[in-house]
């Protein structure tokens, strides 16, 4: 089957049910029945959000804007301003995200408030105890995969996976920006494993190539991501994305990286014994996952050995803002997981009712 001939399966295909942003005579965005127009803004589509109650309803409409926030900074090609520029249309993005981040943080997502610490060699011990411990390293859903999943379950996970992790490098680069000294040295080290080190084949994109090749679901992934894929699937990233895009939240992307990396090797050894248990396991499948079963934990002791080293000192309320990523990656990641676990069980039983009947 012929691939993309442009990145990996990076964001180049019509999203689904995205909220419609165009451009028009009064160009408007539009979320689902808000419309944000230069006369409604966007503080009165966020007050039209509150009206139901439902936090699933909340959520997914949110989160639809929030994804289409995601392409428009990367410049995706589902991106509404991809190739040209409309300052109206702009405008109205850039003012709705901060009025829509600002839900997301303050109502959507529940955030354990961070520890009154001031030290960054504190910081660094307090998040390498709490990683190696919480709801995201142990969460049942990679129970579930390892043990449970069937073939179905597990090929759409693959398609959740390719989908989160095929923007990692972009995300990555973002973060190396405004950082200095151990810390940014720390972001760039992982970037550069990211980036093949030097080598086009060993981008870890193009390993997610390999995986869509040999699972022959290039067709697939592109109907997955424009017809049937749930919003939840994109909390992380689009959580993520609000730190690595505001310059006063910069801080808790490195906090919410440093935690995130600390449960990749957990997770993706369980990934594989799942995948191993229903023959969907080989070398092609598994080199993405392989490989980071053997870097992640080494890039987590870097990212958080550079923080108690990092000069010049980071200030309390700096060493507060990394705490705060950390946590708030606990939120989002536990939201995501939660909802995608009920959402593989209904698939995988649903394909044990098929198979019985």
């Amino acid at each position: 089957m012929k691939r993309p001939s442009n990145g990996a399966c990076r964001r180049k295909m019509t999203p689904k049910r995205r909220p419609r942003i165009r451009a028009q005579r009064s160009p408007s965005v539009e979320v689902g029945e808000a419309r944000i127009t230069p006369a409604r803004s966007a503080r009165s589509a966020v007050r039209w959000l509150l009206r139901d109650p439902d936090v699933e309803v909340h959520g997914e409409t949110l989160h639809q804007f929030l994804d289409v926030i995601s392409a428009y900074i990367f410049g995706y090609d589902d991106s509404p301003c991809v190739g040209k520029l409309d300052d109206a249309l702009e405008s109205q993005l850039l003012c709705a995200k901060i009025q829509f981040e600002r839900e997301l943080l303050d109502h959507w997502l529940p955030v354990v408030a961070e520890p009154d610490i001031a030290s960054q060699g504190e910081a660094a011990s307090y998040i390498r105890h709490l990683a190696l411990d919480n709801p995201a390293r142990s969460h049942r859903l990679f129970d579930f995969i390892e043990s449970e999943a069937t073939v179905d379950a597990l090929r759409i996970f693959l398609r959740t996976e390719a989908m989160r992790n095929e923007v990692v490098d972009d995300e990555v680069a973002l973060c190396v920006a405004g950082l200095q000294g151990p810390m940014k040295l720390a972001i760039v080290s992982n970037l550069w494993d990211e980036c093949g080190r030097g080598r086009l084949d060993n981008f870890h994109t193009y390993w997610l190539r390999r995986l869509l090749d040999v699972t022959d679901d290039w067709q697939g992934l592109r109907r997955y991501r424009t017809q049937e894929r749930p919003w939840f699937a994109q909390i992380t990233t689009n959580v993520f994305n609000v730190f690595l895009s505001r310059p006063g939240l910069r801080l808790c992307g490195y906090g919410w990286f440093a935690m995130n990396e600390s449960w990749v090797a957990p997770h993706f050894e369980k990934i594989v014994r799942g995948l191993t248990r229903t023959g969907l396991y080989n070398s092609e499948v598994g080199v993405y996952f392989d490989a980071h079963i053997r870097i992640d934990p080494v890039h987590t002791s870097e990212l958080l050995g550079a923080l108690e080293v990092q000069e010049a000192q980071l200030s309390k309320q700096q060493v507060r803002a990394i705490l705060r990523g950390a946590h708030a990656a606990l939120a989002a990641t536990c939201a995501q997981y939660d909802r995608m676990h009920r959402y593989l069980q209904g698939i995988s039983a649903g394909g044990a009712r098929r198979g019985a009947a």
